[in-house]
């Protein structure tokens, strides 16, 4: 891999940065600022290079349990939304901006060595790059060029995560990537389903791990649809006395949106009456006192 050019990288940052903040339009009357989201303070201090602040930042958003008062939904999950935004597979850049983060978080991976976060954000990384190779094509578009980088990197990134394991013993955002890593180098059910089962043991208020799952069960990956349906009733058992049948109606959702389209009541087992008490108990649970 090559030696990182952090100058390079933070002079690029600031442009990035820069480029977001845009252009008040001439005669505008000054209006408050919005505050900044989660997602977005994230994304700030990733794109200027701020490890420290990613670090704090990690530190507050990232603990089980810390939820929006708007949505309901982890923190955690917003964190890595922000880090999604730099870290994102389907960006029309060149391979030099991914080389350059792969570059940039080894550099700290290698500077905080008992830090899990930089080992996480090395990971994470490495595995964007990888489906950035890969493309979200079928699999009969890919060529083997892109195969070849796809294998590659999943396996790199692997490999960090299973150096990683033992600092993230009580972190579930290991599981996460490490599901969506295993995903791509076609591990079977069993396997994939012992990270998830243990990342829920680690946190159970990872929604992501979830998600991530169901994503592995889905037929466009090799599962069933049978299998999805017994996944989300172990959400619903899992989250229910919290949280009511809002996992339901959001796990639901996603299937329609990646897999079945209007076919879920029909190709799923897939309840609206459920799905509408889900939607009902996310919303009363709502407030207006912070945004997402």
């Amino acid at each position: 891999m090559k030696p990182v050019d952090l100058a390079l990288c933070l002079s690029v940052a600031a442009l990035l940065a820069l480029a977001g903040m845009g252009v008040k339009a001439q005669g505008q009357s000054p209006s408050k600022p919005e505050p900044p989201t989660v997602p977005q303070l994230v994304e700030e201090a990733y794109r200027w290079g701020d490890f420290s602040e990613l670090e704090r930042l990690y530190a507050v958003y990232g603990k089980p349990g810390v939820r929006s008062e708007l949505t309901g939904h982890s923190r955690l999950d917003h964190f890595w939304i922000g880090i999604g935004e730099v870290n994102n597979s389907n960006l029309r850049v060149t391979d030099d901006y991914y080389q350059q983060l792969d570059a940039l978080t080894e550099q700290w991976a290698r500077e905080h060595p008992q830090s899990v976060l930089p080992q996480l954000l090395f990971a994470q990384t490495l595995s964007a790059h990888a489906w950035a190779y890969r493309g979200t094509g079928y699999a009969n578009t890919v060529s083997p060029a892109a195969w070849a980088g796809f294998q590659k990197y999943l396996e790199l990134a692997a490999a960090q995560l299973q150096r990683s394991e033992p600092l993230a013993a009580k972190d579930s955002s290991w599981n996460e990537i490490m599901m969506e890593v295993g995903r791509g180098l076609s591990w079977d059910r069993s396997r994939l389903m012992a990270v998830f089962e243990n990342g829920i043991a680690k946190n159970p208020d990872d929604d992501e791990l979830y998600f991530k799952m169901q994503t592995a069960l889905l037929p466009k990956w090799g599962g069933d649809l049978q299998a999805v349906d017994g996944l989300i009733e172990l959400a619903v058992k899992n989250t229910r006395e919290k949280r009511g049948m809002e996992m339901y109606s959001r796990l639901y959702a996603a299937v329609s949106y990646m897999e079945v389209k209007q076919a879920l009541f029909t190709g799923t087992r897939a309840s609206w009456t459920r799905m509408k008490a889900g939607f009902e108990d996310q919303i009363g649970r709502a407030s207006c006192r912070e945004r997402v």
